[in-house]
């Protein structure tokens, strides 16, 4: 379906990048602009259901449903979700619904090639490991680009070359210097030279090859701006034994580094990273789900437990302190945090900047 609005048309990029993620924290703050949005609530769902949030992919869904009764991509999407959630009965009932109320749409086709998948399954067991590995993607319209990505990568080769062929002496002008983001001069080490020093204990030892593959990354990782991957990155070589040049140039590149917000952090870590190596993802920032703990409010800071992962009540990955460096009113309500990571005494505290309650 051709989509016109500007959000929804990035939102759409995003979730072809495989980024469902971000779709969902840009898109859900934008209910009440969307409420009779058929559109909106398809691809909401969709960024939902791969992000594995089964039932707010069924809510989302449902409502497009009311929105739009006739919208084929909600009742696609519905139906592979219907799956997600282990109830293939419900998914043929909507493949069938499909095949009859849109007999005139080409896109039938993914109705009928999931109700064939069913059809093949021939016992219990079988049907269980269907559910567990099956692909999505085959069940739904592709939503990137429609040229397959085999022939845009000859074309763009093709196109170098010819490129290159004609205009080669242009071309190596335009590009013999690189344009680096501000500071990213800074972490290019003198050629000729040994990059690390030798003797002392140090929290992440390396060779010279393997610091000039982080120096190289992080690096990368600063010119796209991707500044919680390059902080990773750039707290490897402060807690190293490289030269200590290199070591004060790296601290001194992680003070340009800038703060995401939770509509565009890049980068995630999970409580399981972190905890095996705090200082290495000290000032990173998590994007975590959960539930709060011993609320402690004092006149300028509060104070509680993360219990991470718990926010479905089912599975806690781990307990966090966190402390909130403004007042807030806390919801007895599942919560999404926005924080900093702060290494300390052998573990971390998080340092939140954003609360999102999930209601």
């Amino acid at each position: 379906m051709k989509i016109y609005n500007r959000d929804l048309k990035r939102a759409r990029r995003w979730l072809a990048a495989g980024r469902s993620l971000k779709v969902i924290h840009f898109l859900e703050p934008k209910v009440p602009l969307f409420l009779e949005d058929a559109q909106y609530y398809a691809l909401l769902g969709r960024a939902c259901m791969e992000s594995k949030l089964l039932t707010d992919a069924d809510t989302y869904l449902n409502r497009g449903l009311q929105a739009d009764p006739e919208n084929l991509d909600v009742y696609l999407t519905l139906a592979v979700n219907h799956l997600k959630r282990k109830d293939p009965a419900a998914a043929v009932r909507t493949w069938l619904e499909i095949i009859d109320d849109f007999s005139d749409s080409k896109d039938i086709r993914f109705a009928r090639r999931g109700l064939n998948a069913l059809k093949k399954i021939s016992d219990q067991q079988q049907q269980d490991r269907f559910l567990e590995k099956f692909d999505s993607r085959k069940f739904l319209p592709h939503i990137g680009s429609k040229w397959p990505g085999r022939m845009l990568l000859v074309l763009l080769i093709v196109l170098i070359g010819l490129t290159g062929f004609y205009f080669k002496d242009a071309v190596f002008e335009k590009f013999i210097t690189v344009d680096y983001r501000p500071g990213a001069e800074r972490l290019i080490p003198d050629t000729g030279r040994s990059l690390t020093d030798t003797g002392g204990d140090v929290l992440y030892p390396m060779n010279d090859s393997e610091l000039t593959k982080t120096l190289k990354k992080a690096l990368r990782y600063y010119q796209a701006y991707d500044d919680n991957k390059a902080r990773y990155e750039l707290n490897k070589i402060k807690y190293s034994n490289a030269a200590e040049d290199i070591r004060q140039k790296a601290i001194g590149l992680l003070e340009a580094l800038g703060e995401p917000t939770i509509e565009n952090i890049e980068t995630d870590y999970s409580y399981a990273d972190v905890v095996s190596a705090p200082w290495l993802y000290e000032n990173c920032w998590v994007l975590w789900k959960g539930m709060t703990a011993n609320v402690v409010f004092t006149d300028d800071i509060i104070k509680f437990d993360f219990l991470v992962g718990f926010e479905g009540g089912k599975v806690l990955e781990g307990k966090v302190p966190v402390e909130l460096p403004f007042l807030a009113v806390m919801e007895p309500l599942p919560l999404e945090l926005l924080a900093r990571i702060e290494p300390r005494n052998g573990s971390f505290v998080l340092v939140g900047k954003t609360l999102h309650f999930l209601r």
